[in-house]
């Protein structure tokens, strides 16, 4: 394909999935009057170059609001132009689009449209052979995030040694699972022991199994210490009624046992990982927004819990320990369509339980098309979060205690 015609829709996602599945030498973006900013420009550019043909060339032009008659006027000096080309009808205002029906019939000219919630291309004159020969892309978390026009910079908790580790983090997960309310008071604990009574050298952690922080006293839950020796993920632990000691078995699960929070998102992230369903997965995800590092306090910069990929659809996870608000909602949720677009998925996960203890939130939630993952779903394990993620239910009614 030589020229690719697109209607600027404001839709990231729309606007660039037919030139990098169909590989066009030239995209020419036509704006009805509202022309993208600089940094999506450059965002849409950049995307293009990464992942369309070698070369690839990328021009906006404002056709502004005009009449059906002064737009077909403007599609005859760019067909001039660019003859061959060929018209992505998925989106733009409503003259743009008769207009250019009306000229793609009248002149013959190759067209389409992309049906996002079937996610495939649909001929309307011309195309049959591209669209049925096309490959739509699978999109990885960094594709995502880079089609809205972000960068992908790094992680806030590192899962890279997780696979050698893996069945130890599952066995400490279903621990934490089962001991939802008193999870986050034993992690506190360790967090304050470690920063306080931890001696990096010998990678011994002994310190008194009661400790004050402020007014806050914190204490060693010594059936959940067992536990977690017994899963692997501690060791040489020892207990009397004073103090407690013990090592962990590496940096990562000393990460994840004194960080509240953590293993909330990494249940979501290894049962979205073994759920099969998805082509990429990653947690954590430390992004810039408009994907230039600029090195000062300019940039804009987000941290989302888990995000996964599935062909050309993604899902955003945001993980509160403690009861959510709706504040939460509405922040995943922008940040799912911002960089994810209309049809991506926003899922709140909670370790509270969430529709017995917060109606009002979780019917929010609902009404928004939130995905709610809660405490019952955690406890059920794994595959019941996966469950959820993949094929989401919500309740009708209040649970009755």
């Amino acid at each position: 394909m030589e020229t690719l015609i697109e209607f600027y829709v404001n839709e990231q996602f729309n606007d660039l999935i037919a030139a990098v599945t169909f590989k066009p030498k030239t995209t020419v973006f036509l704006s009805g009057g509202f022309m993208p900013d600089k940094a999506t420009r450059t965002g849409m550019t950049r995307f293009i170059a990464a992942h369309g043909a070698e070369g690839a060339k990328v021009r906006f032009i404002d056709i502004g609001s005009r009449s059906i008659a002064s737009l077909l006027k403007k599609l005859e000096e760019i067909d001039a132009e660019y003859p061959g080309c060929v018209i992505n009808m998925t989106g733009g205002p409503a003259a743009a689009l008769v207009a250019a029906h009306r000229f793609s019939a009248k002149k013959r000219i190759r067209s389409f449209f992309f049906d996002p919630r079937r996610a495939r291309f649909v001929n309307i004159y011309g195309m049959q052979r591209e669209i049925a020969a096309a490959k739509l892309p699978k999109l990885s978390v960094k594709d995502i995030i880079a089609i809205g026009g972000g960068l992908v910079t790094g992680t806030g908790h590192s899962v890279a040694g997780l696979d050698g580790d893996l069945d130890c983090a599952k066995k400490v997960l279903e621990i934490y699972g089962a001991n939802l309310s008193k999870w986050n008071a034993f992690a506190e604990y360790l967090q304050f022991g470690t920063r306080h009574y931890y001696d990096p050298k010998t990678q011994l952690f002994t310190a008194p199994s009661a400790v004050l922080n402020n007014s806050s006293l914190l204490w060693c839950n010594k059936k959940l210490a067992g536990l977690l020796e017994e899963a692997g993920a501690i060791k040489e632990l020892q207990l009397d009624g004073e103090n407690v000691s013990f090592r962990f078995k590496n940096g990562f699960f000393k990460e994840l046992l004194t960080t509240v929070g953590m293993c909330l998102e990494l249940f979501v992230y290894i049962s979205a990982r073994e759920s099969g369903a998805f082509d990429s997965v990653d947690m954590s995800v430390v992004f810039d927004w408009d994907g230039v590092i600029h090195g000062n306090f300019n940039d804009t910069v987000n941290e989302i819990d888990v995000i996964m990929t599935a062909g050309l659809s993604s899902a955003f996870v945001t993980c509160k320990s403690a009861r959510p608000d709706t504040r939460d909602l509405y922040e995943i949720s922008y940040l799912a369509s911002r960089f994810g677009g209309s049809g991506a998925k926003v899922v709140l996960a909670t370790a509270t339980d969430l529709s017995g203890e917060s109606w009002a939130i979780y019917m929010r939630a609902h009404d928004m098309g939130v995905i709610v993952i809660e405490k019952r779903d955690i406890e059920a394990g794994f595959s019941a979060v996966a469950k959820k993620l993949v094929s989401p239910t919500w309740l009708d009614e209040r649970p009755q205690n």
